[in-house]
């Protein structure tokens, strides 16, 4: 399994769940708003367990430390946004402009991760750490 592009896909099938809800507000009923909010957000969640399972198989790395704090202040970012909104009724005026702060920070996060972390955590992985990575990837994905 390609770890890498498993985590480039899901995360742009996440960041096209949560701008096709932001598009689709004033459309779609509540009920439906509601449940699409909530897979994006427990899909945003898995998909940070599984970066985070990469770079903990990683071991110091100049390269790849700084990225992952400037991941992780991301990821610390998204969970904030994801709390607030979860704070506010589907049917008030800020869920949509909190949605669409979360969509922008998601894209945000994906262009950083495809065009720099992913490759620098892909570099920073030996053949026996991706061995391990991928035992591990396997694993959750599976389960």
């Amino acid at each position: 399994m390609d770890v890498f592009k498993y985590l480039k896909d899901d995360g742009e099938a996440i960041a096209h769940r949560l701008n096709e809800t932001v598009a689709e507000f004033a459309q779609w009923p509540q009920d439906r708003l509601f449940e699409e909010s909530k897979k994006a957000f427990a899909s945003l969640e898995a998909h940070f367990e599984k970066e985070r399972m990469i770079v903990n198989n990683i071991n110091d790395s100049e390269v790849v430390v700084p990225l992952s704090e400037k991941a992780e202040a991301q990821i610390k970012d998204m969970k904030e946004a994801i709390d607030s909104i979860i704070m506010i009724h589907i049917d008030e005026p800020g869920y949509l402009n909190a949605l669409k702060n979360l969509a922008v920070k998601m894209n945000e996060h994906l262009r950083f991760c495809l065009d720099e972390y992913y490759p620098a955590l892909a570099d920073g992985l030996s053949a026996k750490d991706k061995e391990n990575v991928n035992s591990q990837f396997e694993n959750m994905v599976l389960s």
